[in-house]
């Protein structure tokens, strides 16, 4: 699906769109470094990255000077993957991502893991530096246009704890976070001089750990007394609307809060290293299958004793929507509605001028990290698509398309939806021109159409706030000479370039961001051209025509 792409010479057209220029990667990019000691790469500044027009979705070409007459509909920032995390919780199981460490004999068959990064301590830091930046920015880098709001495409939270939350939607609100929990006078995680696991990152003490032996990860003393200071957040400044994912209904993403879950998860023992004679890869394998005893298999590794704090409580599905209504920002209840609260819903709908926006909620309830729909709410979203035949229409979900694939459910229950089923309604109603998601934590951008029918959409996914490169996306939706256009610029955070020390939001994002590109896992795959979660220059910053007005599908 990914034609040729070519650059758009329009760096010299671009004037007066104000703002913070460091945000936008156009004008300029964060790359890679020279390694140093063990391969440890720091950041490094170039130039930005111009443009590019992709014509896979239409052969049409836009006109030249096509912006001095371009007319902007709709304007959004997109940030997701956010995984605003309590990193002391009980309820993390940090101790199974060592299975995909390099030196791991059954890397192979678990894969990634990602229970655990070093760069998890800043979650509250990183979100509050993009929040800035894209409050800074202020309006789109294309057209210049003011940001009309922004949509968070799930995972905003890491284990669907109230305390969690809480702290992100003060993060976009505005107002003071207090990213701790547990003891007030001392850190209770797995980075601290409690825990003695050289798999673990130590930043402030003797521990011989790997990350800093043997990929040349720094010691940051003071570092753990710095991430768990109260800060006062400066919010978004625009309205903001939520959508759901697995990690903000499921513990880990993975596994329904039910059960002796709950009382795990706020108590005070907190497993750190696995026993000796764990068969890691089918714990894992099961854990994957919602099989919550798979994680009495851990029960015999060493543990350390956390202060317990009903904070932690799981706040999933109907409890979650619940709180998006205490809220100082707007709108009120970010999306989701009264009657969201009275069915136990989380899709939703709303209008910005001619364009019609629709939230799905692609959780699978039941459990695994993978998407899917239920048949009431296709019914529902088949509905809204035949209403819009004459209005462009803008998806949002956490889950890209080729993720709806989790059929989980019990014996009984009504059936998924699952990706060909919701591909072939998409197709059907050619209104749809954009679809926006996440989880991934990759950029991608994909033309998805079927030559039997008109139309045809473009899927943008953007990357994580949490892996690297750390990333969100302003989306811009144009009324172009003979149609319409979608353009996408990734931007940075507020963060600077390297981390100067010091103990500032930023300051500490700067150094989460650096920690998210030497993740030992993965970092031989990111090179300055891309790679990871940054992907290629095709999913980056690019121009998307679309033909509009389409024909209309009569069924």
């Amino acid at each position: 699906m990914l034609n040729a792409v070519t650059a758009a010479p329009w760096e010299a057209e671009r004037s007066g769109t104000g703002g913070q220029a460091t945000a936008d990667t156009a004008r300029r990019r964060l790359v890679p470094g020279e390694p140093g000691r063990a391969g440890y790469r720091p950041l490094a500044v170039t130039g930005g990255e111009a443009h590019r027009v992709r014509d896979d979705l239409t052969r049409r070409d836009l006109r030249p000077g096509w912006r001095r007459g371009a007319r902007p509909l709709l304007v959004l920032a997109q940030l997701s993957d956010t995984h605003v995390m309590d990193h002391q919780s009980p309820g993390r199981v940090e101790l199974l991502d060592r299975f995909s460490d390099p030196d791991s004999p059954v890397r192979e068959a678990v894969g990634i893991v990602a229970t655990y990064r070093a760069q998890e301590l800043f979650t509250h830091q990183v979100l509050e530096a993009m929040t800035q930046s894209v409050r800074e920015l202020g309006r789109g880098p294309v057209t210049g246009a003011p940001i009309d709001f922004a949509v968070l495409t799930g995972d905003g939270t890491d284990n669907c704890q109230h305390n969690e939350l809480r702290s992100l939607i003060t993060l976009l609100d505005g107002g003071p976070v207090h990213p701790d929990s547990g003891d007030p006078g001392r850190y209770e995680g797995v980075s601290g001089p409690a825990v003695e696991d050289g798999r673990y990152w130590h930043p402030d003490s003797g521990c011989e750990d790997l990350p800093r032996m043997r990929f040349g990860f720094p010691s940051a003393p003071g570092v753990l007394d710095a991430v768990r200071q109260p800060f006062r957040a400066a919010g978004l400044g625009m309205p903001w609307y939520a959508v759901h994912g697995n990690h903000d209904n499921l513990l880990q993403g993975t596994v329904p809060a039910g059960g002796w879950l709950p009382r795990a998860v706020t108590g005070m023992a907190k497993v750190v290293t696995p026993p000796g004679n764990l068969e890691a890869a089918s714990t894992i394998s099961r854990l994957a299958e919602c099989n919550i005893e798979a994680l009495l298999g851990l029960a015999d590794g060493k543990r350390i004793r956390v202060t317990p704090d009903p904070g932690r409580q799981p706040a999933a599905g109907a409890a979650s929507v619940a709180e998006f209504f205490r809220t100082t920002g707007r709108p009120r209840g970010h999306g989701y509605s009264e009657r969201n609260l009275r069915d136990g819903t989380a899709h939703y709908a709303f209008d910005h001028g001619v364009v019609r926006c629709i939230v799905l909620d692609t959780v699978n309830q039941h459990g695994g990290w993978e998407g899917s729909l239920d048949v009431v709410q296709l019914n529902w979203l088949i509905a809204e698509l035949r209403a819009c035949a004459l209005r462009p229409v803008m998806l949002f979900s956490h889950h890209p398309l080729e993720t709806l694939v989790n059929d989980r459910r019990p014996a009984g229950a009504p059936r998924r939806i699952l990706a060909a089923e919701f591909l072939d309604v998409l197709l059907a109603h050619p209104c749809v021109i954009a679809w926006v998601n996440g989880h991934t934590h990759a950029h991608a951008v994909t033309a998805v159409r079927d030559d039997r029918a008109p139309g045809g959409f473009w899927q943008i996914t953007t990357a994580s706030h949490i892996d690297w490169p750390q990333q969100a996306r302003v989306i811009e939706l144009v009324a172009v000479p003979g149609g319409l256009a979608v353009g996408c610029t990734v931007i940075d955070s507020a963060a600077p370039a390297r981390y100067p020390g010091g103990d500032r939001p930023v300051e500490l994002a700067a150094l989460a961001r650096e920690l998210a590109l030497n993740d030992w896992q993965v970092r031989h795959l990111i090179s300055a051209d891309g790679g990871g979660g940054a992907g290629t220059a095709a999913d980056r910053n690019v121009i998307l025509p679309v033909e509009w007005p389409r024909a209309v599908i009569t069924q």
